[in-house]
């Protein structure tokens, strides 16, 4: 069995689109029992690749503090949309058992309704006061680094958003320059009451790959990721298909429903087929 952990923790790091692929494969409990076996740091960096219904059944039967450990470790944005899809009594202690800083984000997002953009927002999201400098500006950039983005948003004293930058136009200006000076204003912007069907069919998208989510008011309160809305687009497409998806799980069940040693022979398979020739001419 420590075997098998090593050699899930190790697929884990180095494949976790191919690990949640396999997972999403195992029933509930079977998925729980491998999402309890790992770390918590290797768990937190599997979640965002796994489908969010999933992810809350199978944290709904792991150890609330350990389930706490890993949503504290990953983003915001993932772990406040996983755990809104948790039951209602291990969603209350696992959101109790958050880090401060998580507590907080995931309470604020929850008050947002499923699959609006203010439920799926990063909230974290880096935004600059227009009275910054470009040259103080990319020194906290430097030093928030895990929070910026290709853009920059520049919010007024009072949050509003005014204007965005990218980094290469950042990085041009000079460093005494005011952000509020040289930020490209209007804003394409998304309603944090917003919901998924115009999230989706957003014109924007087609030119930017995030989008900042505002409150009343133009208050800037976190940005949308592209890969959000691509996974939101992914699970309704999948609950549309849900029949068809059932019977396939089912089909492959006793191929995957092997606990730590089936995911790990499963998850190899779906990464060994990737890398073989295609054998038919195509």
């Amino acid at each position: 069995m420590e075997l098998e952990s090593r050699l899930l923790n190790a697929f884990a790091d180095a494949h976790p689109a191919e690990v949640a692929r396999a997972l999403e494969l195992l029933s509930v409990a079977d998925a729980a029992e491998v999402m309890g076996a790992l770390p918590f740091d290797r768990l937190a960096q599997l979640l965002p690749w796994l489908a969010p219904p999933l992810a809350g059944s199978s944290l709904d039967l792991v150890e609330a503090d350990r389930a706490a450990a890993a949503l504290s470790a990953t983003r915001h944005d993932v772990a406040a949309t996983i755990i809104g899809t948790m039951a209602p009594e291990p969603r209350s202690k696992v959101i109790e058992s958050l880090s401060p800083a998580a507590r907080k984000a995931t309470k604020g997002l929850l008050r947002y309704s499923q699959d609006t953009a203010g439920a799926l927002m990063d909230p974290q999201a880096l935004a600059l006061r227009e009275t910054v400098s470009a040259g103080d500006a990319l020194n906290l950039i430097r030093r928030a680094a895990r929070h910026a983005l290709h853009y920059v948003y520049v919010v007024s004293e009072g949050q509003e958003l005014v204007g965005v930058l990218n980094l290469p136009e950042l990085m041009a200006a000079r460093p005494d320059q005011l952000l509020g000076l040289i930020a490209v204003r209007p804003v394409q912007s998304v309603s944090a009451r917003a919901g998924w069907q115009a999230i989706v069919a957003h014109p924007a998208w087609k030119r930017f790959h995030a989008l900042p989510v505002v409150e009343a008011g133009g208050r800037f309160a976190g940005v949308l990721r592209y890969a959000s809305i691509r996974k939101l687009e992914e699970r309704l497409l999948e609950t549309g298909a849900q029949d068809q998806g059932a019977q396939t799980a089912a089909a492959l069940g006793e191929l995957y429903g092997l606990g730590l040693r089936g995911l790990v022979e499963s998850a190899a398979a779906v990464v060994i087929g990737s890398r073989e020739p295609d054998r038919g001419g195509k």
